[in-house]
């Protein structure tokens, strides 16, 4: 997923840096509508517990005065009650004050807000109780006017929030919070409301980024699965377990499969059908050039009857192999259930065989290596016998051509421990490392080749290669001297 992310046309990068901006622009609406009604919030509680401490502290003085008989209410008022009344006891005037109702206490023991007197005159002295400092109360004065309420001012040289409030007997009390203090306590609130916004963001981007790695991830799978084909191996593409959404585009590719396989099944069957129409007139007319060259004839005429005759020859050779590759690219198809199983020793000993008169005309020492070693004759190959017959007898016979007289085939097979190598080594001019590439490319021959070929040899010899897993490599004979072509196989042993 990391290496995903940073491809430029990734399409969970895309997604994500969408997604990260639309996401960003919406947090930082709702972060900051969250944070400033969190601040205002925090505002409004804290004012009312300046207010609640407020009605404490009054709640305090008129209970006090009570006790000392300054206030003696008239008649019994919610929880309050006075001489006269049932269960009045002298000896706990307060209880009246401290057990009331809130709103009958406002009624009856502090001035209304619309009451004029209602108001801190500068200089007048006030009762403050600090919200800090343990606690402390103390009696100040301010140099202006303040109406009942919440207001800001300085005190001991610094700014505070102060609650007044006034008594209907004239008594100013207040409550008083450092505002630097309260500053903090309302940030922090504000801070915590909007922190799980904050920590959604990263969460929601790692979730969609897993989530669209996780449903993206078989199509990563069906990319590995087409990379591993092999490239005759046109069979329809499975659909288990691709997205809904990218099945029409496995659909389509799986019709483009199917048109592609028809027009290569037609391209095969008219090169076979025509490589088979041209063996008829090609067989006749060897008959008729070997029944020319039986007549009495000049030198003249008897050289041109020879050039014909190699002529219709390298013909009929192009239409075998043309034949040979078709079958092999044919075979391509549904396989056998059966394991294929060919064995070592009989497949090199019959291309030897076959091969030897080529040899022994241009007087090539055709050598074998490993065949008489013990176990020789056990060495099976995990493919057809034809196939591996094909591929060794090409090999050497092209070994045999592109040796001049005189020269060396050497033909050896080594058991490793997992696989099989067949070498066919030769000691003619060798192929350069820069060409080595397309020697297997149809009717492909190097520059400055005197040998006549149909150059098809080596590709029937790659395609047989691919469908059966076979590897091949290519290295000097004589890596000194840089001469020699040495062709190695290697195939898997059969089980």
């Amino acid at each position: 997923m990391k290496s995903t992310l940073f491809e430029k046309n990734s399409l969970i990068r895309r997604s994500l840096l969408w997604c990260s901006a639309t996401l960003a622009v919406f947090l930082v609406v709702a972060c900051t509508v969250s944070f400033f009604a969190a601040w205002e919030r925090a505002e409004d509680e804290q004012d009312h517990t300046l207010k609640q401490v407020v009605g404490l502290i009054s709640r305090d003085v008129v209970a006090g005065r009570m006790d000392m008989g300054e206030v003696l209410p008239p008649e019994p008022v919610g929880g309050f009650y006075g001489p006269g009344a049932s269960g009045y006891d002298p000896s706990k005037p307060s209880i009246a004050a401290l057990t009331m109702d809130d709103d009958d206490f406002e009624d009856r023991y502090e001035a209304d807000d619309d009451n004029g007197n209602a108001v801190l005159v500068a200089g007048q002295p006030v009762t403050v109780r600090l919200l800090h400092g343990r606690g402390r109360a103390l009696t100040t004065t301010f140099t202006r006017t303040y109406e009942d309420g919440a207001h800001t001012a300085e005190l001991f040289g610094q700014p505070y929030r102060i609650y007044f409030r006034t008594l209907s007997d004239g008594t100013h009390v207040a409550a008083a919070q450092n505002l630097e203090e309260r500053n903090e306590t309302v940030l922090f609130t504000a801070l915590v409301s909007t922190a799980p916004l904050l920590m959604l963001a990263p969460v929601m981007l790692l979730i969609l980024g897993f989530v669209l790695w996780k449903s993206l991830r078989p199509l990563k799978t069906f990319a590995q699965g087409i990379n591993a084909r092999k490239p005759e191996d046109l069979s329809e593409i499975r659909t288990e377990g691709i997205p809904q959404e990218i099945k029409p585009s496995v659909e389509a590719m799986n019709r483009l499969l199917a048109r592609v396989q028809a027009l290569r099944e037609r391209e095969a069957r008219f090169t076979a059908d025509a490589a088979h129409e041209l063996r008829s007139p090609m067989t006749a007319l060897s008959l008729q050039a070997e029944r020319l060259a039986a007549c009495k004839m000049s030198k003249d005429v008897r050289d041109r009857v020879t050039s014909l005759q190699n002529g219709i020859s390298r013909a009929t050779d192009l239409i075998t192999q043309l034949l040979a590759l078709k079958r092999a690219q044919a075979a391509d198809g549904p396989q056998s259930a059966a394991p294929a199983r060919a064995g070592c020793l009989t497949v090199i000993t019959s291309v030897m065989e076959e091969l030897y008169w080529a040899a022994d005309e241009k007087s090539i020492d055709f050598e074998a290596e490993g065949l008489d070693t013990p176990g020789a004759d056990k060495l099976t190959a995990a493919v057809g016998e034809s196939d591996l017959f094909t591929m060794v007898r090409n090999l050497v016979q092209n070994a045999v051509k592109y040796t001049p007289e005189n020269g060396t085939v050497k033909v050896s097979v080594t058991d490793a421990a997992d696989c099989i190598r067949i070498c066919v080594a030769d000691s003619g001019p060798g192929v350069a490392p820069e060409e080595r590439g397309r020697i297997f490319d149809p009717f492909y021959r190097i520059l400055g080749s005197k040998e006549t070929g149909t150059g098809l040899g080596l590709s029937i010899v790659k395609t047989i290669a691919q469908r059966t897993s076979t590897e091949i490599s290519l290295d000097w004979t004589d890596a000194v001297k840089k001469t020699g072509l040495t062709v190695t196989l290697t195939l898997k042993k059969a089980l």
